[in-house]
Order: C-alpha cells, then sequence, then structure tokens
C-alpha cells in the first residue's frame, strides 16, 4: 500500500496507565509487566522480545557509571546494544530470579504455569489485553516501540540516536516512525473559518 496509515503513539500518561495494569501481586501481572516494558522502554519488535535470553542482558561501564544494556539481535540479522533505565532492570534481575534464566518472555498455563518462551502472538495478545485496559483496544507491540521512539524525540533524542537504537537502516524509516512528516498539532484546517 501507498501512502501512510494513521498510527498509535502513547503519551507517557498513557505508558504509566499501561504499566500500572499489570498487578505486581501474580506471576501474570510481573511477566506482563516485563513483556510491555521490553515494548516500550527498549522499543523491541515484538520477534526480538521472542527470541530475547537472559544472557542478552549485560551490564557495561560508562565514563560516569554502570548502565545495563540488551544485545538484541535484530531484524536481517544485524545486532544492536540498547541501554534500559535502572527501573527496568532491577525488575529484570528479579524475574530472572523469579523463573531462573532461559527466555525473558514467557507463557503461561492454564493453571499459570510459567512455559519455557511465547510466541509473538502470544505478545500480541498480552498487549491487546493491557490496551483494552487504557481504552486503547487496537494497541500493537509496534505501538509500543512508535511510542518509545516519540517519546525519546520529545525528550531531545536525536533522530539518528533513536534510528540506531531502533536498529532502522535508514533515519527516513525513523522519521516515519516519529510521524514528522505531518504535524497534527497545527494544520491547516484550524485557520478554515467553517462557523
Amino acid at each position: 500500500p501507498k501512502g501512510e496509515k494513521l498510527h498509535t503513539w502513547l503519551s507517557p500518561v498513557q505508558i504509566k496507565k499501561l504499566m500500572d495494569t499489570c498487578p505486581s501481586g501474580t506471576l501474570e501481572g510481573r511477566r506482563d509487566w516485563i513483556i510491555l516494558a521490553l515494548l516500550v522502554g527498549a522499543g523491541l519488535r515484538r520477534e526480538e522480545l521472542a527470541a530475547l535470553t537472559f544472557s542478552h542482558v549485560k551490564t557495561v561501564t560508562t565514563k560516569n557509571k554502570k548502565r545495563t544494556v540488551l544485545e538484541v539481535k535484530g531484524k536481517g540479522a544485524k545486532d544492536r546494544t540498547v541501554p534500559i533505565n535502572s527501573t527496568l532492570a532491577a525488575r529484570l534481575a528479579e524475574w530472572e530470579r523469579e523463573t531462573g534464566g532461559g527466555r525473558i518472555a514467557r507463557s503461561l498455563g492454564r493453571s499459570q504455569e510459567l512455559g519455557d518462551s511465547i510466541s509473538a502472538v502470544g505478545i500480541f495478545d498480552v498487549v491487546r489485553k493491557h490496551g483494552a485496559r487504557i481504552d486503547v483496544p487496537a494497541l500493537a507491540p509496534h505501538d509500543l516501540r512508535r511510542s518509545y521512539a516519540q517519546a525519546g524525540y520529545e525528550a531531545g533524542v536525536t533522530i539518528a540516536q533513536i534510528s540506531t537504537l531502533l536498529g532502522h537502516a535508514s533515519i527516513q524509516t525513523t522519521q516515519r516512525y516519529l510521524n514528522l512528516s505531518l504535524d497534527l498539532e497545527n494544520t491547516v484546517s484550524d485557520f478554515i473559518p467553517l462557523a
């Protein structure tokens, strides 16, 4: 298809509401929080998340501090390093202790037993379920990836850096994620005297 369809981006307030739909007192809530946080907090594709293991979580030393990063095998077998914030890093460490290692994203059986992995479709279903809880029933994993990019852009992260973190081959792809070609805040229709 030609042209661009309207995509969904979550605001920081909506992201917070989304994360609050995952109760930490349940195994499912903790699992879902990890899945959503890696999609919106690291900009992962659902296939990347499905393949991610705890061995891909590393600690590196920068000039001023230690930082947790994810070593991601992306589209086209391209490797990239994605830094994550300390909250997500701490929750991942807790999740590893709870699960015993292996794949990070896991299925849950009917009796709430933890599986060894989860499919990309399973991840999609988790996102849809929580999207409905914040009145965004059509929310998709890629919307969380776009929200990650938009949040970074609005915070002043350069498009080049966002492009690298997302694993895009070109900055033009990242610009489409950010929908920079269409300004929905100020548009021609705002100046047409219809009343």
